[in-house]
């Protein structure tokens, strides 16, 4: 899980105000310039202003001083406005535009609409600050429920459809956009720990499975506080299992071509997710009892590349009983620096240790109290929320998630 930080840019609207008044009364004086700043959140990078409008209102003669379109200008660091005869006296501003910008790497797009009231524009006092406190930029994507357990049928067996789903939430004030971001799975285990050369869990994340949202930069758009809905099948699961889900009307799914005509997978109704890896040469499948961690990424380049230069290749000591084995494991990494979210999963009773960096998560959840415990169907774990109604993420997912809890498509 990653932490924002709230900072702050400056875009400068500096107004060159003439020295002619148009006031009827003659005695009222101009003022001969003034500057607006507009000051909006920031951990936004690549910020571009358009739609810009700007309205001073004087508040005793009710007159407008209208900017927007080509009176308005950028020159790589400062928005510009010309403006021209205006009286000094006390006015409401108000600044309307529409923002777009990254966050984390991320692309989101935000409408504003600031009035600030009562401000005194005088030669003596001519600079004018606004902020745009419509949206904070605070937050991002996180990973709202994770549903790997699976149902079980009415006969009480384990249902063997792959009904499990992720859900990916934009916990900020703005609406994001979720093209190139991926699931990923764990390659290490939270119940198996090895000592793997070279270690690069601070600065990296093994994985078993990469499957990334596909779009073009600003085709999958998130309002704020809603959620995709990534299925493993999405199918209606209900036709071979009543107490199952109606997965159709997932956002994306989970497919593979199976290379063994034996297990294949349904392309259900949604959109399918782009594979750039899985461990499997069949059909992908989250672990039922939670022994790999989840995360999501924002990918920074393009499969080949990626395939290309992030290979990982560690050696190490595999152990059992009396007998040690020297092993070498062949996967693929992810940097930790593109990780918007992560969740370490496992079993009390099998708990050996956490696989996502620390600074991503601290701790564990789970659905299951022991290994293989018939309790852990028909539960998920599910991010709670705050009094302010937005999800709580604080990089500790014993704080954060509510484990073995019922799964929301089944409430």
């Amino acid at each position: 899980m990653k932490k924002n930080y709230l900072m702050s840019i400056l875009a400068m609207l500096a107004l060159g105000m003439g020295f002619v008044s148009c006031s009827d009364d003659d005695d009222v004086p101009t003022v001969p310039s003034s500057v607006i700043t507009l000051e909006v959140p920031m951990n936004l990078e690549n910020v571009e202003l358009s739609n810009a409008n700007l309205t001073l209102m004087n508040v005793n003669t009710k007159k407008a001083y209208p900017i927007s379109g080509d009176q308005i200008t950028f020159d790589g660091t400062n928005y510009t406005a010309q403006l021209s005869d205006i009286e000094e006296g006390t006015y409401n501003i108000q600044a309307t535009g529409h923002l777009d910008f990254t966050l984390n790497g991320v692309a989101g797009q935000k409408d504003f609409d600031v009035l600030t009231e009562g401000v005194k524009i005088s030669r003596e006092s001519s600079s004018v600050k606004l902020s745009v406190s419509s949206f904070t930029a605070q937050g991002g994507f996180v990973i709202s429920e994770i549903f790997f357990t699976g149902t079980t049928t009415p006969e009480g067996q384990q249902y063997s459809g792959s009904d499990g789903y992720i859900k990916i939430a934009n916990n900020s004030d703005v609406t994001l956009y979720a093209d190139s971001i991926a699931v990923l799975e764990s390659e290490f285990m939270t119940v198996d720990k090895q000592e793997y050369d070279p270690d690069i869990m601070s600065e990296a994340f093994s994985v078993e499975a990469v499957y990334m949202i596909p779009g073009t930069g600003k085709s999958v758009a998130v309002e704020p506080g809603q959620e995709l809905l990534l299925a493993i099948n999405a199918i209606d699961h209900r036709e071979a299992n009543p107490n199952s889900i109606d997965l159709t009307g997932a956002d994306f799914e989970f497919f593979d071509e199976s290379s063994n005509p034996n297990f294949t997978d349904p392309d259900g109704a949604a959109p399918n997710l782009d594979k750039w890896y899985c461990y499997t040469a069949t059909v992908y499948q989250f672990h039922n009892r939670g022994f790999h961690s989840m995360a999501i990424a924002k990918m920074k380049t393009g499969k080949e590349d990626w395939l290309e230069n992030y290979a990982y290749t560690a050696a190490y000591t595999w152990t059992f009983g009396e007998y040690s084995f020297d092993r070498t494991l062949d996967t693929y990494k992810v940097p930790n620096s593109w990780i918007l979210d992560g969740v370490n999963l496992s079993v009390e009773s099998e708990w050996q240790w956490n696989v996502l960096d620390a600074s991503i998560d601290k701790s564990w959840t789970y659905c299951g109290k022991v290994d293989r415990d018939a309790d852990r169907y028909n539960k998920s774990v599910i991010r709670k929320k705050g009094s302010d109604g937005k999800y709580i993420d604080t990089n500790d997912s014993a704080n954060d998630f509510e484990p073995e809890a019922t799964p929301s498509l089944l409430q």
